[in-house]
């Protein structure tokens, strides 16, 4: 299914979401799946503030499967840093290869994203919404086409798709699932933008219907644990 859920991308694919929308295991997994089609593949941590969900925690794995992440080092963020390193407009303009960015911190994170595009209005994209209607600002149509509409303003780019991804960690059941997938349809239709894929963690993949999402299943497995998680294993979407 990678494959159907790869087709007909842009060189560029950069995923947003609120606060707990699993934005960045999305990306991690989208560049895992793309590293197998693709030569070049890169992965920008653009989360400004969250001390919790980052791609690099995930370095080891990335590094495994030969993809470039480009992030600040150590524990900082980007929020400690004057500038954005030259190394992440140069993977932005990079068209030998394919780039996917997670961005994170709202509005300030849109902001910088928006600032990465302003020298080139030919860069193709895809902004994907990550959608996870189980968070307390995304919960429904109305409040996630204010989150979504927000990180536009901020940006300056204009939404192109969504994912979805509601899930409860661990309580994660396909019932939630088509829910949520539900609210992604409707919000999508809103916006005229498609469902781009339903990305779920891999175990309750296999319990979906199939038969009852238009969009493709995209299967997760999850790289990045909560801190609290470290000492033990989990199964979340």
């Amino acid at each position: 299914m990678d494959d159907v859920v790869l087709r007909d991308r842009k060189r560029l694919t950069v995923f947003v979401g609120d606060y707990g929308s699993g934005k960045t295991e999305v990306a991690l997994n989208f560049a895992l799946a793309l590293r197998r089609y693709e030569q070049r593949v890169k992965i920008i941590d653009l989360d400004i503030v969250n001390p919790y969900f980052r791609t690099r925690e995930a370095a080891g794995v990335l590094l495994a499967a030969g993809i470039e992440l480009i992030a600040p080092s150590g524990e900082q963020t980007w929020a400690d840093l004057p500038i954005i390193l030259p190394s992440v407009a140069g993977a932005v303009h990079d068209a030998s290869a394919s780039v996917v960015l997670d961005v994170g911190g709202e509005a300030a994170g849109s902001r910088v994203l928006g600032s990465l595009f302003e020298s080139s209005d030919e860069i193709e994209y895809d902004l994907l919404v990550v959608l996870n209607v189980n968070r307390p600002f995304t919960g429904d149509v109305e409040s996630a086409e204010s989150v979504l509409r927000k990180i536009e303003g901020a940006s300056g780019l204009q939404v192109t798709g969504i994912v979805s991804n509601t899930h409860l960690l661990d309580k994660t059941t396909p019932e939630m699932v088509l829910a949520g997938y539900n609210v992604a349809e409707s919000l999508a239709k809103r916006l005229a933008v498609n469902v781009r894929f339903v990305s779920v963690e891999k175990s309750v993949a296999k319990e979906l219907d199939r038969s009852s999402f238009s969009a493709p299943i995209f299967a997760l497995t999850r790289h990045v644990l909560l801190p609290w998680e470290l000492s033990g294993t989990t199964t979340a979407g």
